[in-house]
């Protein structure tokens, strides 16, 4: 099966070479930990592979969302203009009310078709519209089943306080990435582990990396101190 890079350098080796292709994948973490950072990374990398892909918000606006990527080094802006990069808000009543219905709110940008990428910036976000686990499990089910239609590579975020668990996504899903933002004496320190990833041998070693100028950088070699 192809694969396909995250874009972060170091992390494909790790994976035995990157996602797999078609694949649906979930990066769970606590606010602040560079989530949205890791979902811009994996479609960065599909634009230098020449793919269009689609990212979309449950929370954050665009405007917002691009500015704050600048701080990485990441043009978005230029990429929506290039064609490459498709942005699309969703509220969360939207996404609901068209998943009630068998459909998906942004199924416009993929029946056009030349989407590879697909990103979900939070299943949190959308899972809090609905109040019962089974009601939460059936919707990333639907949503999971009617993404498969387009064979596309998905990657989702979710909040890690929210106990992922707890809708049932992670067994859902093809692969799992937790992102660590924990307290280590007078400073925190980030930490990304691949958790989970089927038909991979992947690295079980939890790496420390840094969020700055070009994004996720990760430091394989350093230790975390107790």
């Amino acid at each position: 099966m192809a694969r396909l890079s995250t874009g972060i350098s170091g992390l494909d080796e790790m994976i035995e070479g990157g996602l797999k292709e078609n694949s649906l994948n979930l990066v769970v973490g606590e606010p602040g930990c560079g989530k949205s950072t890791f979902a811009v990374h994996f479609l960065m990398s599909g634009v230098r592979a020449g793919e269009r892909c689609l990212y979309v918000s449950v929370e954050e606006e665009k405007d917002k969302f691009f500015d704050n990527m600048k701080r990485f080094g990441f043009n978005l802006a230029g990429l929506e203009t290039g064609g490459f990069l498709v942005y699309h808000k969703a509220s969360v009543s939207e996404l609901r009310g068209f998943l009630d219905q068998g459909i998906i709110s942004f199924e416009e940008h993929l029946v056009a078709g030349g989407i590879k990428r697909v990103v979900i910036d939070s299943a949190t976000a959308l899972m809090l519209a609905y109040n019962a686990e089974t009601s939460q499990r059936n919707a990333l089910m639907n949503l999971f089943e009617l993404l498969a239609r387009f064979k596309v590579t998905v990657l989702i975020t979710s909040e890690s306080e929210s106990g992922q668990g707890r809708f049932g996504v992670e067994y859902l899903v093809d692969a799992i990435f937790r992102m660590y933002y924990r307290k280590v004496g007078q400073e925190r320190v980030r930490t990304l582990e691949v958790y989970k990833m089927r038909g991979t041998d992947h690295s079980k070693q939890e790496i420390v990396y840094r969020l700055g100028d070009g994004g996720i950088i990760l430091y394989p070699d350093e230790k975390i101190l107790a």
